[in-house]
């Protein structure tokens, strides 16, 4: 009876170990998380050398990354090791992919004030494209992720939320090289 038991309880907290983590309980660890990572991601900019011929700003601007991209990408493997279902991970890269459009959002802003004022508009311009590329790619992923398309498999939405997270860090990283590259 004693060994039925203490099977009983093995079960019951090795599939408690394996839940999901409700989405308040995710945001309140990923708060924690961000300080830390803050933090530590600060420290790691402050020991960054700077380029050789780089120019005050484009140091700046790589360091703001550095820390900026230590944080979002640490957030990332924070959470998937805490959630690693299929869910787990879709919420996650999608989670990631939102954090990289706020950094897109810093970034262009920062672009933009860099700008002469008659050439703002191309900037505004091929922001929005890119924009509005991502909300195409959105639906059609979100297509592609249907029954009929990719025969029900939730593996498939894996992929798919990583290429969204990619899409939205490649806007991110083309933000970043124009800037760097400013004088």
């Amino acid at each position: 009876m004693c060994f039925r038991i203490i099977c009983l309880l093995f079960v019951f907290h090795s599939s408690s170990l394996f839940s999901q983590v409700s989405d308040s309980e995710m945001a309140a660890l990923k708060a924690k998380w961000r300080v830390d990572l803050r933090a530590k991601g600060h420290e790691l900019a402050m020991k960054y050398s700077v380029e050789e011929g780089a120019s005050e700003f484009s140091d700046s601007i790589q360091r703001s990354f550095l820390e900026d991209t230590f944080v979002v990408e640490n957030l990332l493997i924070r959470q998937l090791q805490k959630e690693p279902t299929t869910l787990g991970i879709n919420k996650a890269n999608l989670a990631c992919a939102s954090e990289y459009e706020k950094l897109v959002d810093n970034y262009y802003a920062v672009l933009l004030t860099k700008m002469k004022e008659e050439d703002k508009e191309l900037v505004i311009s091929w922001h929005r494209a890119r924009r509005s590329l991502l909300e195409e790619e959105r639906r059609l992923i979100g297509k592609l992720m249907q029954e009929e398309y990719s025969g029900g498999g939730s593996i498939q939405s894996i992929t798919y939320t990583q290429r969204l997270m990619k899409a939205q860090k490649d806007h991110l990283l083309a933000l970043v090289d124009f800037l760097i590259h400013l004088i």
